[in-house]
């Protein structure tokens, strides 16, 4: 396994330190924060007032955001040695952005949705 880098690149450019031993938890965390800073750009225009197509719209958006941050970072970490578990990583950040939606009252439909055939990792 290779070394961990001490900072990974997002897709639009920004950079997340990776402090070891917790660069698992920063990587996921850090892709969470950038596309919540997204959304919050979003919000501007008040999403309430958006009709129900275009909402969907940025439901689903959102929710590619998250997994294109999340395959750049894991192909960034790969390409220095460091392979993660995909579906866990997906499960994983399904959580942490789930959290942050709720920690902040935003609309039950931004979270990122669970396949109900899915069987959850405890």
């Amino acid at each position: 396994m290779g070394s961990v880098p001490a900072a990974i690149t997002l897709s639009r450019g920004r950079r997340l330190v990776l402090s070891s031993p917790d660069y698992y938890q920063d990587l996921l965390t850090g892709i969470a924060q950038e596309i919540l800073h997204e959304l919050s750009e979003l919000e501007k225009i008040d999403l309430t007032s958006l009709g129900e197509d275009a909402f969907d719209q940025v439901v689903g958006i959102t929710q590619i955001r998250l997994l294109n941050e999340l395959y750049y970072c894991l192909g960034q970490l790969k390409a220095q040695g460091v392979e993660l578990e995909v579906k866990r990583a997906i499960q994983d950040l399904r959580d942490i952005w789930n959290r942050y939606i709720d920690g902040t009252h935003r609309p039950e439909a931004l979270k990122f949705q669970v396949d109900p055939s899915e069987t959850l990792l405890q």
